[in-house]
């Protein structure tokens, strides 16, 4: 979801997986993705009649979640498709959606009482994104994140056997029937074990001048979820 050099791979991998988007989240994830989504939901105390922004909104998944919270949500995404399969969804508290970039966030500053982002940052250049969310953020608004991380501590090779050798072997198997969906599967670990994006990311909130960075591995580390404050 970047201008940096994963651009095209990321656009590569959504382009193909958006009509199966869905299943496939949850496949990837041992069913743990809506889990997460309902964590960092709660990690960022919603406020009835917020203005929320999704960065990476794909085909609407945290939104479908988020209707019970009274909030108005515009969702950007890179891929075209996934955005108009947003829209046939009709979630209520999505507002709006737009074709974009999440290191040059289409808004204006000051616009979002919240911005949430979910398996995007592995794709970017992370200070650049940071810096665009702390400007679209209003005083005060809050910054929740999460992405796929190495796996390491105890839960590690569990999933370094799923990430390495799991995803790539469905990946191979796919690729004799669904090409568009076997990139994930095949691409995915190395984007994983390659962006390291975790290891420096509260400090890059910090620099950018986010209070109360606070970090949090979820389900054993398969994820890593960031958040902080804008000032």
């Amino acid at each position: 979801m970047s201008s940096s050099g994963l651009q095209p791979l990321a656009r590569r991998i959504f382009d193909g997986l958006y009509l199966s988007y869905d299943r496939v989240l949850l496949a990837a994830t041992l069913m743990q993705d809506r889990y997460w989504k309902s964590w960092i939901l709660r990690r960022a105390c919603l406020r009835e009649k917020m203005d929320v922004l999704d960065v990476g909104c794909g085909t609407g998944v945290l939104e479908e979640s988020m209707d019970c919270y009274s909030v108005s949500v515009v969702g950007l995404d890179l891929t075209e498709q996934m955005i108009r399969l947003a829209q046939l969804k009709n979630v209520e508290c999505l507002r709006n959606l737009a074709l974009g970039d999440a290191e040059r966030l289409p808004f204006k500053d000051s616009a979002f009482d919240a911005v949430f982002s979910c398996y995007v940052v592995k794709y970017c250049r992370p200070e650049l994104l940071v810096s665009e969310i702390m400007r679209v953020l209003r005083p005060a608004g809050r910054f929740v994140i999460y992405d796929f991380t190495r796996p390491r501590g105890l839960s590690a090779p569990f999933l370094a056997f799923y990430t390495y050798g799991v995803l790539r072997g469905m990946g191979l198997v796919l690729s004799r029937v669904k090409a568009g969906q076997a990139l994930t599967f095949e691409a995915l670990p190395t984007v994983i074990r390659e962006r390291r994006w975790d290891d420096s990311f509260a400090l890059t909130m910090e620099v950018a001048g986010f209070l109360g960075v606070g970090k949090k591995r979820l389900s054993g580390g398969a994820v890593t979820a960031f958040w902080g404050e804008k000032p």
